[in-house]
């Protein structure tokens, strides 16, 4: 389902509108509209993602359109989305269980002491001697 594709940019969830693909050969990168299937090696981009991403020094960006709009859920889309739904909600779902929960006081976790009273010599801040 293309229109479920998101933006192959780390951290980006936008959902993707065009997709770079790249020769190395030529030293070219071209965007141009979403393929209409995830292509290994290809790029998925969202609109941000698409209108300012950069070529490495020396290579050439052919940009396909410089407009990316989102494309459109097609019917087959639409129907696969439908079915999916529907299988979902005819599972059974099992009855809730009550959670067993252990109730621990203080008193029933020993904790090693972290604190250690050092005393002083004379001489010593706080020595009143």
């Amino acid at each position: 389902m293309s229109h479920l594709r998101k933006c192959s940019r780390t951290n980006c969830r936008q959902p993707a509108v065009a997709t770079m693909t790249y020769d190395y050969a030529e030293s070219t990168a071209v965007i141009g509209p979403l393929s209409p299937v995830a292509t290994q090696g290809a790029f998925d981009l969202c609109t941000m993602h698409a209108e300012t991403v950069t070529v490495p020094r020396g290579w050439q960006m052919i940009r396909l359109r410089t407009e990316f709009e989102p494309t459109p859920p097609s019917q087959t889309d639409l129907m696969a989305l439908a079915d999916a739904i529907r299988a979902t909600s005819q599972e059974d779902v099992p009855a809730p269980s009550v959670a067993s929960r252990e109730v621990r006081r203080p008193a029933d976790i020993h904790v090693p002491p972290h604190l250690t009273v050092i005393r002083g010599g004379e001489g010593e801040v706080g020595d009143e001697g």
